[in-house]
């Protein structure tokens, strides 16, 4: 009975692999291309940044709230729960600062998390 599992699921991976179809890929998940986007995602939160004018908090507000909200659909995304779990407080950290961003210019918050998720992201990824 056991020889006959074994034998079934080295035919399931055979035919996977040879047929090209993304059976192996979907058992392992998509962790690495979900690290991959979230990196991406910091990247070009990074430039677009670049592009706003220093003293329009409302812009610099929305930039950090549309950011938690690319960062949550991404968590979504996820099948790993511990990635999951890690981008959904990376999110949350960009929801809290937004309001402050917006309302008062304090980018104390802001500057703090730009140096500090990129470690966190690469913990998570490891």
């Amino acid at each position: 009975m056991h020889a006959g599992w074994t034998a079934r699921v080295l035919i399931v991976i055979l035919a996977a692999s040879v047929s090209g179809c993304g059976a192996i890929a979907g058992m392992t998940g998509n962790k690495a291309e979900v690290c991959d986007q979230t990196r991406d995602a910091f990247t070009d939160f990074g430039k677009r940044l670049e592009t706003l004018p220093p003293t329009d908090n409302a812009a610099w507000g929305k930039a950090t709230t549309d950011f938690s909200a690319q960062l949550d659909a991404l968590a979504a995304k996820a099948d790993d729960g511990d990635l999951k779990k890690a981008i959904t407080a990376l999110a949350a950290s960009w929801r809290t600062a937004g309001p402050q961003i917006a309302e008062k210019g304090d980018v104390t918050q802001m500057t703090a998390l730009l140096r500090e998720q990129p470690g966190k992201l690469g913990t998570a990824c490891g």
